[in-house]
């Protein structure tokens, strides 16, 4: 017999919403689907764990406590260092770049990155940051925002040409979101730079969150249609290997 704790679930999907950005009481009850008095319940006990934390802008977010208890199971995993055999296989049998990705602040944030035994390679590297709607990678972390955090980034954000592919009307991209979650992976074409194409798969932790993109980027005159069927196909089933290192099942 399986037993589920109801509230501990709803405690944890108030933490993992407002590890994505501080909200109101609100935009979480909104967000989560909760009525106030349930929530207003479930945020006094957070807050008096000193977990969450109430700023004078009357929103909530994760204190330094949490980050901090973040750290310490932090030094039982390492997803760059556990993902690195796995990057280097796919790039070994794809011949592209193959990058590992997270998501802050709805930024893209590369980790790591195997190049490609290619002449001509991708220019994005670890410790850049780049347009969450251009690049696969930030596309499939966008597909898997709740409703109420993908409002709040659209609100926010300022959808510029990158290059003429780039998407920067709101419902095009809600579209094109929609069909990664239906697909199950990401695609750009050239939407960041010109002659730079993109795919991106999702990586999964124990939870079934998805806690990071597994990516393949080259040049586009290189990836016809069907190299770059072939690629998803690898990326995918990688993608999956480096969930299951974390815990994940499907």
């Amino acid at each position: 017999m399986q037993y589920q704790n109801k509230s501990l679930g709803k405690a944890f999907d108030i933490i993992e919403s407002l590890c994505e950005v501080p909200q109101t009481a609100t935009e979480l009850a909104r967000g989560l689907g909760l009525n106030q008095t349930t929530l207003h319940r479930f945020l006094v006990t957070l807050l008096e764990s000193g977990i969450v934390e109430k700023l004078p802008t009357n929103k909530y977010r994760m204190s330094y406590k949490f980050i901090d208890l973040g750290k310490m199971a932090e030094n039982h995993y390492d997803l760059v260092g556990d993902s690195r055999p796995f990057l280097e296989a796919l790039a070994k049998e794809s011949g592209e770049s193959v990058l590992i990705s997270t998501f802050h602040n709805f930024s893209v944030s590369y980790l790591s990155k195997v190049e490609s035994s290619q002449t001509v390679r991708i220019v994005l590297g670890p410790g850049d940051r780049v347009p969450s709607y251009t690049v696969a990678s930030g596309k499939l972390f966008l597909a898997h925002l709740n409703e109420s955090l993908l409002e709040t980034y659209l609100r926010t954000v300022q959808l510029e040409k990158k290059t003429n592919n780039t998407i920067t009307e709101k419902q095009p991209l809600l579209d094109e979101l929609a069909l990664i979650r239906k697909q199950g992976y990401a695609i750009d074409n050239q939407e960041y730079l010109i002659g730079l194409k993109g795919m991106a798969a999702p990586i999964y932790d124990s939870s079934g969150t998805v806690v990071a993109a597994l990516s393949v980027a080259g040049v586009e005159m290189r990836l016809d249609p069907e190299k770059t069927e072939a690629t998803i196909n690898q990326l995918v089933n990688y993608a999956k290997k480096i969930s299951y290192t974390l815990g994940w099942s499907d």
